[in-house]
């Protein structure tokens, strides 16, 4: 905080330099992703503006630095507006519009603009951010993950974790995609199956959009069952370098962007470090958590209709603890852990404009990830541990044809091949609840398999007012010997110029993961947990830039892999639903002022077998609320608060001991049939950008937690000589300062 107070009375005594910086990007069609040329793009509220060469490609020189709306129009399309662009001194910004046909030929009028465009097959339960907008959300540390904790329908973890509960379903649920390249773990320190996870491997300034859907995804998307958290990464700049230095509590990094040596071609590249290690150290912690992180592209126009982009994403985490005691039952202590994970994605997109009705989208990709774990004594750190890997070789191709503003369709296909490894020992252990558990070792290395999948996804608008979108999709896994098929469907009726009705229906299937194959070999008779969607909602327009929406959904669960009775043999018999309305206020910036405002009642129930009890799912949270607000103060001043709240998880209580060869253990109660409290904090963010000469500085600090409250994240319990219970409380963070600082130059 010292360093920072410094910076800020330097940079007040430099003064800040009046300058300008500049805007350029593409406009293409957004179903054929055709340039358009002669597109106008304009900074609403100023004369500035250019309109689009033969490449749909457009540059606006020598603006005056400040905020603004940015809006791309042409004739026989819907307008689409950019409502929070800034622009910075000696520096180019880059904002790409894809425009949707309008649904009225229109021959000189132009279509009002839309702050909420959207793909015509994508009608339901979809928010889609920005950039700026994941930057100043207030509680984040501008992490991706941590603001779509604030959407509709998806609970907080906890400030300990940015994984996503969606609907009542659990974080291995959702799909997460970077660049058509699917990513199995996006988050630092957290690992398949598991809900912790601390901060996003993407650094969110390399984003051009994030689109979140949380229920009734077209055909496309697959092999999970929840929901689609789908990144775009920007293209490298073509006009100037940029670069961006970022310095907080969590870590520091670094990233540039702008054209290389060779004509139309431009990289952007993230790298971080964490502190994580450094503070652990400084505040005499056992724990020594560190991580880094690289996510980059490169992009090469070949010619005007043909581009590849070569994708690049890695991470490794790494923690290590000594002198420590960890409890993993009631008889057995371990002092030693070391944990190293890793990750990373190498891949390259070809699109290909086959005609100007038709374009195609190819991608190979590869994809590693694993981890290690050794933990034990002192003097034999390999009691227990694991060696997991996977990796995969991946194509995609998906073709997308227009045969008219009223009717296009999409074909694909993904052929996937597998290599995995699972390696885990441990030694005779004994439950805190009394339970034997044999010393184990697993090594499970299958031959190497394939996952193969057909889609196809067709919209149509069957007269103005009313579009159609139908999707069928094949999927087979080699290993297990099984194969899909799931329909989807999707309807949007526009009852009014600013009312739509939506509703949209389908089949989800998610194959079983190696973790949970490889305990046991009969485990490969696993199927597909499988769900169907149940959508339907209302969306209203109060204002251009305001949205209301109302949603209910159920999702019907069956096949679900159980556990039943904690050994290594898996089985299909778990079934459950989930079902709930949303109800949602989303004001995008403007004018100074960006807020939303959401509540969800939601019911997630399972049942490990058709004659055993239904019980709470662990990831249940009835209610939830979100309040979001922000505002520009003048003077580069920015504040935002953020409010949340929701139900307690579920969990399966201690009910009280049992004496077993003179030893005390715990006795549960009926499973999930108790709640921890009620979870609800306040965050506030406080922004102040200063102005130098050809370069900015902005100095922030993320309060989370402002009123310090005692959230719950779970219990232990331990029993004495005596048969005494104890009772020991997990903490949510308490009131905790996230400090930093970004210079743009």
């Amino acid at each position: 905080m010292k360093i920072i107070s410094a910076l800020l009375i330097i940079i007040t005594l430099a003064g800040a330099q009046t300058n300008t910086g500049s805007l350029s990007g593409e406009v293409r069609d957004a179903v054929t992703r055709q340039p358009l040329p002669g597109a106008i793009v304009t900074l609403t509220g100023t004369a500035l503006g250019a309109s689009c060469n033969e490449r749909g490609y457009y540059v606006i020189n020598n603006i005056p630095i400040g905020a603004y709306q940015v809006k791309a129009a042409m004739i026989g399309y819907e307008a689409s507006v950019n409502p929070d662009v800034t622009i910075r001194p000696q520096r180019n910004s880059s904002i790409s519009f894809p425009l949707q046909v309008s649904a009225i030929e229109l021959t000189a009028v132009e279509v009002q603009s839309d702050y909420f465009t959207r793909p015509t097959e994508n009608v339901v339960s979809m928010r889609t951010l920005s950039p700026e907008e994941i930057r100043r959300s207030p509680g984040s540390a501008e992490d991706i993950f941590r603001v779509m904790q604030s959407m509709p329908g998806v609970a907080t973890a906890g400030g300990k974790s940015a994984q996503l509960i969606v609907r009542g379903g659990s974080p291995n649920e959702n799909l997460t995609l970077l660049d058509n390249i699917e990513i199995y773990n996006p988050i630092h320190f957290a690992r398949t199956g598991e809900s912790m996870g601390i901060i996003s491997i993407v650094n969110p300034a390399l984003l051009e959009k994030v689109d979140f859907l949380t229920g009734g995804f077209p055909s496309r998307y697959g092999d999970k069952m929840s929901s689609v958290f789908d990144m775009t990464l920007q293209d490298g700049n073509k006009e100037l370098y940029n670069t961006d230095v970022n310095l907080n509590i969590a870590g520091f990094g670094v990233m540039v962007d702008g054209p290389l040596p060779v004509e139309n071609s431009s990289m952007i590249l993230s790298v971080r470090r964490g502190f994580f290690d450094i503070l652990t150290k400084i505040m005499d912690r056992p724990a020594a958590p560190q991580y880094y992180d690289a996510v980059g592209k490169i992009t090469y126009d070949l010619d005007r209709d043909n581009r590849i982009s070569l994708v690049g994403f890695y991470y490794i985490d790494q923690i290590d603890k000594v002198g420590t005691t960890k409890e993993s039952s009631a008889m057995s202590k371990y002092d030693y852990l070391a944990r190293d994970d890793y990750g990373s994605a190498f891949g390259v997109n070809w699109r290909s404009l086959l005609s100007q009705n038709a374009y195609l989208l190819t991608t190979l990709s590869s994809t590693a990830n694993g981890w290690t774990t050794n933990q034990g004594t002192q003097t034999n750190h390999t009691l227990r541990g694991e060696e997991i890997v996977e990796n995969e070789w991946t194509l995609r191709s998906e073709l997308t044809y227009q045969f008219s503003s009223s009717l296009n369709l999409t074909v694909g296909m993904m052929a996937k091949t597998i290599d995995s490894k699972n390696i885990t020992w441990t030694p005779e252990d004994t439950t805190r609840t009394g339970t034997i558990v044999p010393a184990t070792t697993i090594a499970f290395q299958p031959d190497v398999t394939n996952k193969t999948a057909l889609f196809v996804q067709s919209s149509y608008t069957v007269f103005a007012p009313l579009t159609i979108s139908a999707g069928l999709r094949y999927d087979r896994f080699a290993l297990t010997n099984e194969q899909d098929v799931s329909p989807r469907l999707a309807v949007s009726y526009r009852v009014a110029s600013a009312t739509t009705l939506n509703a949209a229906w389908g089949k989800y299937v998610q194959t079983p993961a190696s973790y949970q194959i490889s305990p046991d070999p009969r485990n490969l008779a696993l199927k597909s947990s499988k769900a169907i969607h149940y959508v339907a909602g209302v969306e209203h327009l109060l204002w251009d830039d305001t949205r209301a929406t109302l949603e209910v959904y159920h999702k019907d669960i069956h096949d679900v892999i159980v556990d039943p009775d904690s050994t290594n043999l898996l089985l299909n018999t778990g079934s459950g639903y989930a079902q709930g309305v949303e109800l949602s206020l989303q004001k995008k910036f403007t004018n100074g002022f960006v807020g939303s405002a959401s509540y969800s009642y939601s019911v997630s129930r399972r049942q490990d077998a058709a004659a055993s009890a239904e019980y709470d799912f662990e990831y249940d949270r009835p209610h939830i609320i979100n309040l979001l607000a922000g505002m520009e103060l003048g003077e580069g001043w920015q504040i935002g608060a953020k409010f949340q709240f929701a139900s307690g998880n579920p969990y399966t209580p201690v009910v009280g001991v049992v004496k077993k060869g003179g030893i005390y253990y715990l006795v549960d109660g009926p499973v999930n049939s108790a709640r921890y409290p009620d979870y609800h904090k306040l965050d506030i963010r406080v922004d102040k950008q200063f102005v130098l000469n050809g370069w900015s500085l902005t100095a922030y600090i993320d309060l989370w937690n402002v009123y310090n409250k005692d959230n719950v994240m779970s219990y232990s319990y331990k029993a004495d000589a005596s048969g005494n219970i104890t009772t020991s409380v997990k903490p949510d963070f308490g009131i905790t300062p996230i400090a930093g600082v970004s210079a743009k130059f």
